[in-house]
């Protein structure tokens, strides 16, 4: 199966269960808002621990790229609510 049939499969489960492709259910919707905070919150908190310890195995850039992905998701489910 290819990335591409994996996205089709899914666009036609999804129309099966009456939405469109793109749009979540709202309660569905606020779970992923309410976990993608709460791990944002908690990568931050890891960021500030890297930071004052002085990032001994260079993993703030890391925390950094996955904090910046939380906070483009959480605009887009803000977004899509």
């Amino acid at each position: 199966m290819t990335m591409a049939d994996g996205q089709q499969d899914v666009a036609g489960r999804q129309a099966g269960a009456g939405y469109d492709r793109g749009t979540v259910p709202s309660g569905c919707n606020m779970r992923i808002l309410d976990w993608v905070e709460s791990q944002s919150r908690v990568t931050r908190i890891w960021l500030d621990e890297l930071i004052a310890d002085g990032d001994p195995d260079d993993m703030v850039s890391v925390i950094h790229r996955q904090a910046a992905w939380l906070d483009l998701m959480r605009e887009r489910l803000k977004k899509a609510s």
